[in-house]
């Protein structure tokens, strides 16, 4: 098989990813979960956490009234690339904390903005599985935390 007949299937996938950041992430539009990520997709955000299933990414993502505490979250896309059933995106993430984040920081109403990958993965024109690197750190620091660096040389007094 040459690398041609594989390049559509590429190219609809890229499309539906780009729908997804575009419509859901940027758009708010959660209704759009169903019609692009299959039923037993899995989500795996790196530190963040896994997710398994339709029902459980809802969740996370707030479509069902739990979840997500960004508000006006919005992603910018650097790079997209597609080959066959795999679509990777280089972005930057940014939005307002509205809550505590992961349970204990108390940022509220303040700017964050990070860089990642996401590495998506379909099958029959759905997401069915995602892989996050992010930059956890850089988000920290945007919202006022310490930076790695402080971090790591802190002696903890």
């Amino acid at each position: 098989m040459d690398d041609l007949g594989a390049q559509p299937a590429a190219s609809t996938n890229a499309a539906v990813v780009t729908r997804f950041i575009d419509e859901v992430i940027n758009g708010g539009n959660l209704d759009l979960i169903d019609a692009l990520w299959h039923e037993d997709l899995v989500w795996e955000g790196g530190s963040l956490g896994e997710r398994h299933g339709i029902e459980a990414y809802k969740k996370m993502m707030g479509a069902t009234g739990g979840g997500s505490r960004w508000a006006n979250l919005h992603l910018t896309v650097h790079n997209i690339f597609a080959q066959d059933d795999t679509v990777v995106v280089q972005f930057t993430n940014s939005g307002y904390r509205t809550g505590r984040l992961l349970g204990v920081v108390p940022f509220r109403s303040k700017r964050g903005s990070w860089n990642g990958v996401g590495i998506y993965t379909l099958r029959g024109g759905k997401i069915v599985h995602a892989w996050f690197v992010e930059d956890v750190v850089a988000m920290l620091r945007s919202l006022g935390g310490p930076g790695a660096l402080d971090l790591i040389t802190s002696s903890g007094k």
